[in-house]
């Protein structure tokens, strides 16, 4: 249902985030199923979500606000690149969406941490 009135700009406590929260998800940018570009048309970076039980037991699936960012020097170093370049050495942090489930629509039976980045 919609709301009468419109929503406040920010949500939750002025204090920040309550416990379990903020949580802290890392790990390398793996290939997903395929389906972000095709049939999104955007793009998702994806990473294991193989220990997120054991790390994060009370992380349920669903759609989570968050921000991203890749580690520019990591990303260097595995795809051989060397010197200096244009960008900064320091990761920016992205405003994102993460889908962190199952993902019922595509009937998946393997939990996935997809990431889209809102920029």
């Amino acid at each position: 249902m919609r709301p009468d009135t419109p929503r406040d700009p920010v949500a939750g406590p002025d204090a920040g985030p309550e416990a379990p929260y903020p949580i802290r998800l890392s790990g390398p940018v793996i290939k997903g199923f395929g389906r972000g570009s095709k049939d999104l048309g955007i793009p998702t970076a994806n990473i294991p979500a193989d220990d997120l039980s054991e790390k994060h037991p009370d992380l349920k699936s669903g759609v989570y606000y968050g921000v991203v960012a890749l580690d520019p020097k990591k990303f260097a170093q595995e795809n051989g690149l060397t010197g200096e370049t244009e960008s900064s050495n320091e990761a920016t942090l992205q405003p994102a969406v993460l889908s962190i489930g199952y993902n019922p629509y595509y009937k998946n039976t393997v939990r996935s941490v997809a990431c889209l980045t809102i920029c």
